[in-house]
């Protein structure tokens, strides 16, 4: 009896022995959380320290992007301004944070889920009676207001496409309004093929009927196009070495490397910004002229130099000024600049250098 109150201790022993330790569970990850329905519309009139109030507007959007329209009304006058971003939730403190940081009418807190109010500049309750909240409307209003963005922009078989900086989101741009001058910029801009550029714009959504089915599609249009940056991305660092204003040094022709004798100058040129103006040394004599840049499209023109007689170097020189004379299109690639002839040939590669 004794033996077997033994051995039945040992059973439980194994079985139950460990059960003291805590389990090695995984932690589900909380799923991500939308602290008001989306889309939807809030609305609000808030003080004005100059005027009769402020009509306040703001839609969230299911992409993650929001649009903030504010009026002062001063008696029977009023001006709107826009404006369009990427908004988040600070679960923590329970806040809504319209773009990139905090800000006066850019935070908010969450009272319910249909139910906002307003916040000072450091995040905090505003002092006053008066009221600051925004209210869900039972209408959604997705306003057309213009608004200023920023974002890449390219052209994919004859369409314009803007990517929005800080959502990523994708547009389709409508052809008509400032887009003319918005692909005249892109189009009379150095850039490989497909390239996308950084462009800031003032621009609307817009939804429209679709090329196919009954279905809608929301199309960018282009009120006022501002400026391409060509250089640039979407958080303001180099995107490459630019084109203009840089020394580009010859280091190879024809899938040769270029030697150089000794004390020899190298062959390079500089693009000039200003009324498309060039210069540069070939190898034994100074030259200058003018370029013509369209797209992928760079030729060459209008090119004259000094006629210096040298012992080294000629043959150099007749072979650069030679590609240069063939060139109809360039990459660049790794701070590498190509030079390419109609049939994309690579006539010459140059490096971007001190001069």
């Amino acid at each position: 009896m004794k033996n077997f109150s033994l051995f039945f201790s040992v059973v439980l022993f194994v079985l139950f022995g460990c059960s003291s330790h805590p389990q090695n569970t995984r932690s589900i990850p909380d799923k991500p959380v939308n602290p008001v329905p989306v889309p939807s519309t809030f609305t609000g009139r808030i003080p004005c320290a100059d005027c009769d109030g402020i009509d306040v507007v703001l839609n969230f959007r299911k992409d993650g992007l929001y649009q903030l329209r504010k009026t002062s009304i001063k008696g029977k006058t009023w001006d709107s301004v826009a404006e369009m971003g990427r908004w988040k939730y600070d679960r923590v403190e329970n806040l809504i944070v319209l773009g990139e940081k905090r800000g006066a009418l850019k935070t908010l807190t969450l009272i319910d889920k249909t139910t906002l109010r307003l916040l000072d500049v450091e995040g905090k309750k505003i002092s006053s009676n008066k009221n600051y909240e925004l209210h869900k409307s039972s209408v959604l209003d997705p306003f057309p207001d213009p608004v200023r963005m920023r974002g890449m922009y390219s052209r994919l078989a004859d369409t314009g496409v803007f990517t929005e900086c800080q959502s990523t989101i994708r547009f389709s741009v409508a052809a008509e309004k400032d887009n003319v001058r918005l692909e005249h910029a892109y189009n009379t801009t150095p850039h490989g093929q497909g390239e996308p550029l950084l462009v800031s714009l003032e621009a609307s959504l817009i939804r429209r009927p679709a090329m196919e089915d009954d279905a809608e599609e929301e199309v960018l249009v282009v009120n006022r196009f501002l400026k391409i940056f060509p250089d640039r991305n979407c958080g303001g660092s180099q995107a490459r070495m630019s084109l203009f204003n840089t020394t580009w040094k010859l280091v190879e022709l024809d899938g040769k490397p270029v030697t150089l004798a000794e004390k020899q100058q190298e062959p390079y040129f500089i693009l000039e910004t200003k009324n498309n103006r060039m210069h540069g040394f070939s190898g034994c004599n100074r030259f200058f002229g003018t370029y013509l840049i369209k797209g992928e499209i760079f030729v060459f023109n209008r090119m004259a130099g000094t006629r210096m007689a040298c012992m080294k170097g000629i043959s150099l020189e007749d072979a650069f000024l030679e590609a240069m004379r063939k060139t109809e299109a360039y990459r660049i690639q790794d701070g590498i600049l190509e030079l390419r002839d109609r049939d994309e040939h690579i006539l010459a590669r140059m490096q971007a250098g001190n001069k």
